[in-house]
């Protein structure tokens, strides 16, 4: 039998849980709408302030192309033709760029437009500002530099790049062609003198270790000593042979006698023991013919036995006394043997001799070996050197010559590789528009509010729509009624935290009876609570159906759902919707008038009171006062005030008889966070419904909740969600 009385938990597929859908993230998006332009609008302030302040600068701008000409296109072979350029398109604008680059030329530019008796300190500072100012791009692909300078006046900017690509042309010639030929004609002279005296001590090297041909000498020693190798392989492997055949025949001549037996002959002692034979069988075979026609104890089988017992003994005793006649004689085998022996021996002596002769030569040919290699490396280490004088050689040779021509290159003014494809001029555009700060800010504001809004919907745990919590807590919302106010969501958050508390107070105190703060009206009952009370009558089976709404907190507007739940069971049942309240608080429902009837806090319909049902009495009348209610067919139980609700078998009793007169059975119960008796209660009830209310239930609260009616027994079937708003503007939603 299950510890739960109304079966066990049922628990919703996880995978049927709803996706974020387009809607439920405009809802997000609306929600924070203040705050995203709140920030946009901050930015969008400081990105107009800024624009103000920042007075207007000027670019000015200058294009340089370098071509294969000059220094990079003097490139000659021995032959006088033009070789390949040394150098790509990328290196030759690096370079260049690096020329441009050059903290001496900035320096010197700085100097001529600050004045030649500037103090040290205001040129590094104008230095400075002369480097924050100047940018080199470089366009690889088409071989260009590009200039531009910054400066708030617009002819200094385009005088500025005139004297800095004049200094650069003068500065360029003197690092291309100053000194250059002196430099490389010594530098070739020196290479010249190490290449003679490298040749003459490879000369001296090779008469000294008498070297003609060092690669076919080591290749004859190697053919050498692979042939001894060989044949020291060959006379080792006949070593072997000799030695192991010598061996076996040493073994087995010492079986083999120098003397062995010819010949033995023994007919006569065979032909007598024949003869006996003979008679024996004779003598058995009359025996069995005996024994086949007399008895075995007869005289003539006896006698019989007796000859045969008497032949026997007679071989037995003649047997040892029967002589043959042997001959011996010199084994020639064993000659055969000893001269085979004799011989092999000798052939193993010579082996032994030809293998320690073959060691000998192998260790010589190996050394000579050696001595070749290391005279070849040496060899080969004095070559190279000496090959790497002759390039050495060849490239400065090469290279005083180009530098003799660029040289005299120099002096015109149309050699230089380098053309000014777009000369500076004063620009008349500022550089920095005031739209541009205005559109980057605004740009800036919106991906942060995009930012902050991803952040704070990441960290909220409240709910905004249905759609969230049935993605959090895998429970479908039965109903989520909008809210009809339409005050902003700000005053109504004011109005909830500083009314609100005030109207309970009031309540308690019996002065005022509040009414369910925006619950469901009568005419909206049926439409808004459809849904969930059809989840009821699937959840539970029987007549009569116990429901229970469960809260964590007091405001989470658990009573307007409630009272919207029963005003919506009173057009279905055919008998009076009980309601059982099971905490001490007598606000709801205030104090009974005269007649003993309660005045119902909704509109509900029009109908004559209920009566108390005897049955409902007599099952429940110990724990709870039941009172009517005026004009509504509802009766409402409340607890009284010395009772404790009762368990186990007393409550199954008492539950039984309530089913009996009712149809629908509503438990009001105090809020989780102030009672336990709520969860305890829903294994009383057929169905649980939780309220959660928008942007005030917190999601970790409601899954908790939640785990405790479900291990409680409890059967929950979906989810009442209250002070529900719609963020989205109505224009924008009727497209979703």
């Amino acid at each position: 039998m299950s510890i739960f009385p109304n079966g066990a938990p049922r628990r919703r597929d996880v995978s049927a849980s709803p996706q974020v859908s387009t809607r439920d993230l405009f809802n997000t998006i609306f929600y924070y709408r203040w705050t995203v332009a709140a920030i946009i609008l901050v930015f969008t302030v400081l990105g107009t302030v800024i624009a103000i302040i920042i007075p207007p600068t000027y670019r000015a701008e200058a294009r340089l192309l370098t071509l294969y000409a000059g220094y990079y296109d003097m490139q000659l072979d021995r032959s006088g033709s033009r070789a390949a350029p040394s150098f790509d398109p990328t290196q030759v604008v690096n370079v260049e760029a690096q020329i441009l680059a050059s903290p001496e030329l900035h320096r010197t530019i700085v100097q001529g437009d600050l004045g030649s008796g500037t103090d040290p300190a205001d040129l590094d500072a104008g230095l400075q500002r002369f480097e924050n100012r100047f940018r080199i791009e470089k366009i690889d692909a088409a071989n260009v530099i590009e200039l531009s300078y910054v400066d708030s006046d617009p002819q200094h900017a385009a005088h500025i790049l005139d004297d800095l690509i004049a200094q650069y042309f003068r500065q360029r010639a003197g690092v291309f062609t100053q000194g250059r030929v002196a430099f490389l004609t010594g530098q070739r002279d020196k290479v010249r003198a190490q290449l003679d005296k490298a040749n003459a001590e490879l000369i001296a090297f090779q008469r000294a270790h008498d070297v003609v041909n060092i690669d076919e000498q080591i290749t004859g020693a190697v053919a050498l000593h692979n042939l001894l190798v060989q044949r020291k392989l060959e006379n080792d492997s006949a070593y072997a042979q000799d030695k192991g055949t010598l061996d076996v025949l040493v073994k087995e001549a010492l079986k083999i006698p120098a003397r062995i037996q010819l010949f033995e002959d023994n007919t006569e002692a065979a032909h007598a023991l024949d003869t006996m034979q003979i008679s024996l069988l004779q003598l058995q075979a009359r025996r069995a013919d005996l024994a086949a026609r007399y008895m075995g104890e007869s005289p003539f089988v006896q006698q019989m036995d007796q000859q045969i017992e008497d032949v026997k003994a007679s071989i037995a005793k003649q047997t040892p006394n029967l002589v043959s006649a042997v001959r011996t004689g010199h084994n020639t085998y064993y000659d055969t043997v000893q001269d085979r022996i004799a011989r092999i021996g000798s052939d193993v002596a010579g082996e032994v001799a030809k293998g320690q002769t073959l060691d000998g030569q192998i260790v010589e040919s190996n050394d000579r070996i050696q001595t070749l290699i290391a005279v070849a490396n040496q060899l080969h280490r004095m070559e190279i050197d000496r090959d790497l004088l002759v390039d050495s050689f060849k490239t400065f040779s090469r290279q005083v010559e180009q530098a003799r021509i660029e040289q005299n290159q120099v002096d015109t003014s149309s050699s230089t590789n380098v053309r000014i494809i777009q000369a500076p001029f004063p620009p008349t555009r500022r550089s920095n528009p005031p739209l541009l700060f205005i559109a980057a800010s605004f740009v800036a504001g919106i991906l942060v509010s995009g930012l902050s809004v991803l952040v704070l919907s990441s960290v909220r745990e409240t709910f905004l729509s249905p759609e969230q919590i049935e993605r959090a807590l895998d429970l479908p919302v039965l109903s989520a009624p909008m809210s009809r106010s339409e005050a902003p969501v700000l005053v109504q958050r004011l109005r909830a935290r500083l009314l609100d508390p005030v109207a309970r107070a009031m309540s308690r105190g019996g002065q005022a009876r509040p009414s369910p703060g925006g619950g469901p009206r009568s005419q909206r009952a049926g439409a808004e609570f459809g849904r969930m009370i059809s989840a009821i009558d699937n959840g539970a089976e029987g007549p009569c159906r116990i429901v229970m709404p469960l809260a964590f907190r007091d405001d989470d507007g658990v009573d307007a759902v409630m009272i919207g739940l029963i005003e919506g069971l009173t057009r279905r049942a055919l008998q009076p919707v009980l309601v059982l309240d099971l905490t001490t608080d007598p606000g709801l429902w205030g104090v009974p008038m005269p007649d003993g009837t309660l005045t119902w806090p909704g509109d509900g319909r029009a109908a004559p009171p209920a009566a108390v049902n005897p049955e409902t009495e007599a099952a429940a009348g110990a724990w709870f006062t039941f009172h009517g209610v005026d004009r509504q067919p509802i009766v409402i139980g409340r607890m009284r005030p010395d009772a404790v609700l009762p368990v186990g078998g007393a409550s199954a009793a008492m539950l039984a008889g309530l089913r009996q007169s009712h149809d629908y059975i509503v438990l009001r119960v105090p809020p989780a966070s102030r009672s336990f008796l709520g969860i305890e209660a829903s294994m009383w009830a057929d169905v649980t419904l939780l309220a959660v209310k928008a942007e005030g239930t917190r999601k970790p609260v409601a899954l908790t909740l939640k785990g405790q009616v479900l291990d409680a027994g409890g059967r929950i079937v979906g989810v009442a969600m209250t002070n529900r708003h719609s963020y989205i503007p109505s224009l924008v939603y009727r497209f979703l």
